[in-house]
């Protein structure tokens, strides 16, 4: 996370010892990216997966973690 992020928890959580109560974090300036759907982020791979992680093993071969678009389970394929 951003320096600005962790400072604002942080200062909550100071807030929060010396009043002896939970304190909202107060984040003045949002960064980050705004109006995303759960899943807008993510890559199509096929017409019932999104593509979240491709890497490469060790051995050197392919790998792809995806979600099924329906259930939103994770799957992981080896692909030669």
């Amino acid at each position: 996370y951003d320096g600005y992020v962790v400072n604002s928890i942080l200062d909550a959580a100071y807030r929060s010892a010396k009043s002896r109560q939970w304190e909202p974090v107060k984040l003045e300036d949002w960064r980050g990216k705004k109006g995303l759907t759960k899943e807008s982020h993510l890559t199509e791979y096929d017409s019932d997966h999104y593509l979240v992680k491709e890497e490469v093993t060790h051995y050197g071969a392919r790998k792809v973690i995806l979600k099924n678009k329906k259930t939103g389970k994770i799957e992981e394929k080896v692909l030669q």
